[in-house]
C-alpha cells in the first residue's frame, strides 16, 4: 500500500496519476497521522507539498520506504508566487515524476503524460506553426517525453492532419456496436456477451438497434448530414448469422450508403464463414478486421480463444479470395506466457499475410477483464521486455512498408507505453483517426455505445451514453433515442 500525504494542496488525482505510472495498481490511501495502525513495515509513504517563501514557490515531493528506511526527495523551485491552477498541477506532477524516476531508476517514454490522446497536443502545436524541432523540445521540456516518442508523435500527427484539418459539422462518422462474442477473451474489457448463452436476446437487440439507427439517422439525413465513415464493432459482429448481418447492413445502407469507408470487425476467426463474408461484401463493407492478437497456439488457448493460428490464416485467405483488399489485423504485446520469440513469430506471419493495416496493442489489464479478476498483476511477467517488444514491432513493420498513422494510450498499460495503428501507404483508417482526435461528431448506436457530438465553434464535446445492459437497452430504447435526438438538436 502507498500512503500519500498532501500538504498545502488537494490535488489528489493529479499526484495519484503520476504514482500509478511507476507503481501500477498499488493501492493509494491518504495518510492520516491518527492511523498509526496502518503504518507497518510493508508500506511506502509519499509526500507532496507546496511551500511559498521569499517570492518563490517550492513543489516538494518525498519518498520513504518503511521496509528498508530508504528515503529520497525532490524539490522543484519556481520564481514568484503561486501559478494558476493548471500550472500548479503541472509543477506538482513534474516534481513527483522527477522524484519517482530518481527513486526507481525508471525513465518513462511518455514522461508525465497520462491522457490517452497525446497526439492532440502535437496538433495544437502544429496549428501554431511550430517547427518539428520546436515541437520535440516542447514535448521534452514540458512533459519529459523521450526523443523517440516525440518523433513518433509528430509522425502520427502529420499522417492524420489531412483528415482532421478542416472539420465540417455536417460530416460525421457512425459507430454500431454488436455486444456478442462466441466467448469472452481473458484480456477483454469491452461489452461482450457469449452469444450461445444469449440467443433469445439477439433478435430483440437487433430490432431495438435498427429502430435507433433508423430514427436518429432519418433526423440527421433531413438535416443534410453525411457520413464519412461507418464502423461496426463489438463484441464480435461476425458472431451474428449471415442473415442477421445482411438485415442490419441493409438498415445501415438505407441511410449511409456511399461513405468513404465502411468497416466491420470480424475479429474472431472462429466466427468467420464464407456466407458471412459474402454478406459483408455484398452490402458494401470496404474494410475488414481479422484480429489474431497472437499467432501462438498455446497463447490463444490461455487467452480464452477457441481457434488456432491455422484458422486465422485460413480466414484471411478466404477474405482475400472474396475481394477484400483492405484488411486490418491486431496483435497484443505482453500476453501472459509470451516473450520476444512469440512476438517475432506473430510479426513474421504479419509480413507473410501482408494486411493493409496492423494495430499493435500493449496489454492493459482493465477492471472489467477476466485477467483482473484472476490477478491485477497478470501482465507484470514481461514488464522488463515490453519496451523491446514494441521496438521490435515498429522496426519490423516499418521495414515491410508500414507507417504509424494513429496512436492512443490507456491506463495500466505495461511500461506506460501505447497502442499504435500502422498502415500501408494511403490505407489510414479514417474512423480510427476521427475517434482519437475528436474533431468530428461520432454518432454511436447500440448497448454501451458513446456518441460524441463536436461543437466546432467552442472546440468541445458532449457525450451521450447508451445503456450497457442488453435487457435494459432493449426495454428503454425509445428514451435513449429521444435523449440522442435532444443532444443532436443542439448542433443541427
Amino acid at each position: 500500500m502507498i500512503l500519500l500525504k498532501l500538504i498545502g494542496h488537494e490535488y489528489l488525482n493529479e499526484i495519484s496519476d503520476i504514482i500509478k505510472l511507476f507503481f501500477g495498481k498499488e493501492v493509494i490511501r491518504l495518510y492520516d497521522n491518527l492511523e498509526n495502525d496502518a503504518m507497518n513495515g510493508k508500506h511506502v509513504l509519499i509526500g507532496s507539498e507546496i511551500i511559498t517563501a521569499e517570492n518563490k514557490t517550492f513543489y516538494k515531493s518525498s519518498y520513504c520506504c518503511l521496509a528498508d528506511n530508504k528515503t529520497d526527495d525532490y524539490t522543484l523551485v519556481k520564481e514568484g508566487g503561486l501559478l494558476n491552477s493548471k500550472e500548479v498541477k503541472r509543477a506538482l506532477k513534474v516534481s513527483m515524476y522527477k522524484l519517482l524516476s530518481k527513486t526507481t531508476g525508471k525513465q518513462l517514454p511518455w514522461g508525465i503524460l497520462t491522457g490517452i490522446r497525446p497526439i492532440k497536443i502535437v496538433h495544437q502545436l502544429l496549428e501554431k506553426n511550430m517547427e518539428k524541432d520546436e515541437i520535440i523540445h516542447y514535448l521534452k521540456d514540458e512533459y519529459y517525453v523521450s526523443d523517440d516518442r516525440a518523433l513518433l508523435s509528430i509522425e502520427v500527427a502529420l499522417a492524420e492532419e489531412k483528415y482532421i484539418r478542416k472539420p465540417d459539422k455536417n460530416q460525421i462518422s457512425i459507430y454500431i456496436g454488436i455486444p456478442f462474442c462466441p466467448t469472452r477473451c481473458s484480456y477483454c474489457s469491452f461489452t461482450s456477451n457469449p452469444i450461445d448463452k444469449n440467443k433469445d436476446l439477439v433478435q430483440p437487440y437487433l430490432d431495438a438497434l435498427m429502430m435507433e439507427i433508423s430514427q436518429v439517422s432519418q433526423y440527421l439525413k433531413n438535416k443534410g448530414v453525411k457520413a464519412q465513415s461507418v464502423y461496426i464493432g463489438g463484441g464480435t459482429p461476425t458472431s451474428l448469422s449471415a442473415e442477421d448481418l445482411s438485415e442490419l447492413l441493409e438498415c445501415i445502407n438505407g441511410f449511409w450508403h456511399g461513405s468513404e469507408e465502411f468497416t466491420c470487425e470480424a475479429g474472431r476467426p472462429d466466427t468467420i464463414t464464407a456466407d458471412k463474408l459474402k454478406a459483408l461484401k455484398n452490402q458494401g463493407i470496404t474494410r475488414l478486421s481479422i484480429n489474431p492478437q497472437t499467432m501462438d497456439d498455446e497463447t490463444l488457448i490461455r487467452i480464452g480463444r477457441k481457434h488456432d493460428h491455422a484458422q486465422i490464416i485460413q480466414s484471411f485467405h478466404l477474405a482475400r479470395s472474396l475481394g477484400f483488399d483492405n484488411i486490418n489485423m491486431d496483435m497484443i504485446l505482453g500476453l501472459p506466457g509470451e516473450g520476444l520469440e512469440e512476438v517475432k513469430n506473430t510479426l513474421n506471419w504479419m509480413a507473410r499475410l501482408n494486411p493493409e493495416n496492423v494495430t499493435v496493442h500493449t496489454l492493459a489489464i482493465k477492471r472489467a477483464s477476466i485477467y483482473n479478476e484472476i490477478s491485477p498483476d497478470m501482465g507484470k511477467h514481461c514488464d522488463d521486455m515490453i519496451y523491446e517488444m514494441m521496438k521490435l514491432a515498429r522496426e519490423a513493420l516499418e521495414c515491410h512498408g508500414y507507417h504509424p498513422y494513429y496512436l492512443y494510450r490507456q491506463k495500466y498499460m505495461a511500461q506506460n507505453l501505447e497502442n499504435i495503428g500502422f498502415c500501408k501507404k494511403d490505407r489510414e483508417c479514417i474512423y480510427n483517426i476521427q475517434i482519437m482526435e475528436e474533431k468530428q461528431s461520432i454518432i454511436a448506436f447500440g448497448a454501451d455505445s458513446v456518441s460524441k457530438v463536436f461543437f466546432q465553434e467552442e472546440d468541445r464535446l458532449e457525450r451521450q451514453h447508451d445503456i450497457k445492459d442488453l435487457i435494459l437497452y432493449i426495454k428503454n430504447i425509445k428514451a435513449q433515442i429521444d435523449k440522442k435526438l435532444e443532444l443532436l438538436s443542439k448542433l443541427f
